[in-house]
């Protein structure tokens, strides 16, 4: 892979960082939109789509395929250990320690029944439906999904496209699939759970400090999490199975496959906090085949070192990296739902990494409760930030209490106007709450979280940071802690009511 520089990249793009990845699609809920697929292709795929329908790239423009570059192009474990297709995808069962990486790709019947159903236009999707079954939700409900992302991103990267597309062919012709190709996507959750920040969507098993807030810090709810954190043997487990996990012989095995590795993505806990992982960009290094590697990293942003490992030491040496930062508010609002973030410390790691012509900052957000309040912030710092190379995002849909949906009516109905460009917020938006949701719940948790930072450098408060949510709030029980923050609410608004009075007075 040859390095591009940063204008040369961004001529690989269609559209804007707005569109790249799905995100200003038109796309509806139960139709999903393939206008902006193969815009860029090879002559060979534009061949294909003008003169032979009956093609994988023409059957999957016009939709007759339901077809997903991911099976063919990606290996990926989740923080369990559990092969997946991807991290959408249903578990499968088989652990990373039991079956090799070459195997689960080539030989496995989870992989290859979604391939063959995915080339099949009478397909019963037996198979899809139960291990896809996050996608398939998403373009019914929203009009989007992972899926309909990458493919708008990989149809117009025609070098990749083409290899998909070849390995494709060969297995519906062959029932085969064979690694011949540098088309793989990497991604494996081996390296641990160690984070610095506490998200408040976040599943504790993905976050070492989550998992440390609930035990030590009681900050839980049962209604959203379920049975409670028992004690720390558990997470000691999880880390200990980890180290298993990414022992010499899995690293080993993603450098043997480095020849048919177009890119690698690092997934946390928080990836560029995680020392094991930087012996894997080591052994790269090492191998000579770093500088044809597309390296992502799945992180939070706000470290670029651990120990004496130096990120910005390794850019050198991979072709191109893609900083893919969790970003689902501006300022305060990131500061308090993704807790222990300090804004102008992740800004500041934006622009060191920008400095580097081989390294592009993106944007995966999430949007839930409480970012979609006030997402057009960070949809308005893409469009004006030529820092962000592009951004996308997703439907939250675990832990259920914190989806879109569940926010109270009035506050859902002021917000239409600002997606009026993205049906697929508007869309979420528009859907009637969980029947068996209550968001008195998740006002309780949250504000628990809140008194556990009480005193520390990152406290805030809940109706602080979205006031509008105040009036919908009714205690089922007042803590001393509570007490003292009703108390300086009252006085704020008296406070204020008396300054609006003694200003609508002419002395």
């Amino acid at each position: 892979m040859t390095t591009l520089s940063k204008e040369e990249h961004k001529d690989t793009e269609v559209g804007t960082n707005m569109s790249r990845g799905g995100p200003g699609d038109k796309s509806l809920p139960g139709d999903y939109e393939t206008d902006a697929w193969f815009e860029l292709v090879s002559d060979d795929t534009k061949e294909e789509l003008d003169n032979n329908p009956i093609s994988i790239t023409a059957q999957a423009k016009n939709k007759d395929l339901w077809f997903c570059s991911i099976p063919f192009s990606q290996v990926y474990s989740e923080i369990d250990g559990q092969y997946q297709a991807c991290c959408f995808g249903a578990p499968s069962g088989v652990m990373v320690d039991q079956m090799s990486l070459v195997d689960w790709m080539e030989t496995s019947d989870y992989m290859n029944n979604i391939r063959k159903e995915m080339l099949d236009p009478n397909s019963d999707f037996k198979s899809v439906e139960k291990t896809c079954v996050r996608c398939r939700s998403d373009e019914r409900r929203y009009g989007r999904s992972r899926r309909t992302n990458c493919m708008k991103i990989h149809t117009n990267d025609p070098q990749h496209w083409d290899g998909i597309e070849r390995t494709a062919r060969f297995f519906k012709e062959t029932g085969e699939y064979i690694i011949d190709e540098r088309i793989l996507e990497v991604q494996l959750k081996v390296f641990g759970s160690e984070c610095n920040l506490d998200c408040h969507m976040c599943f504790h098993a993905n976050s070492s400090m989550r998992w440390d807030m609930a035990k030590n810090k009681e900050v839980w709810n049962e209604k959203i999490w379920g049975a409670g954190p028992t004690d720390k043997s558990r997470i000691d487990h999880i880390n200990n199975s980890f180290k298993n996990r990414a022992s010499k012989d899995i690293l080993k095995q993603i450098c043997e496959l480095s020849p048919h590795i177009r890119s690698i993505k690092i997934i946390g806990g928080e990836p560029l906090i995680m020392k094991r992982q930087y012996e894997l960009l080591d052994m790269l290094i090492e191998s000579g085949d770093s500088k044809d590697i597309f390296l992502k990293f799945q992180t939070n942003f706000t470290k670029l070192q651990a120990g004496k490992h130096k990120f910005v030491n390794y850019i050198p040496h991979f072709g191109n990296i893609a900083m893919v930062a969790s970003v689902d508010g501006i300022g305060t609002n990131i500061e308090y739902m993704r807790r222990r973030t300090d804004w102008k410390e992740l800004e500041g790691n934006i622009d060191i990494c920008n400095k580097f012509p081989n390294v592009v900052v993106d944007f995966n957000s999430l949007i839930s409760f409480l970012s979609v309040m006030r997402f057009d912030e960070v949809i308005d710092y893409c469009k004006d930030n030529d820092k962000i190379h592009q951004i996308n995002w997703a439907m939250i849909e675990k832990p259920k209490h914190l989806r879109v949906n569940n926010l109270p009516f009035a506050i859902k109905n002021d917000l239409m106007d600002k997606y009026k460009d993205f049906p697929d917020i508007q869309h979420a938006l528009s859907m009637p709450p969980e029947n068996d949701v209550d968001i008195q719940d998740l006002f309780e948790y949250l504000l628990k979280q809140d008194e556990s930072y009480v005193g520390t450098k990152w406290e805030l408060h809940l109706f602080d940071v979205y006031p509008e949510l105040r009036p919908y709030y009714e205690p089922r029980e007042r803590t001393p802690e509570m007490e003292a923050m009703f108390k300086r609410w009252e006085a704020d608004e008296k406070a204020a009511s008396e300054e609006l009075v003694k200003g609508s007075i002419d002395p």
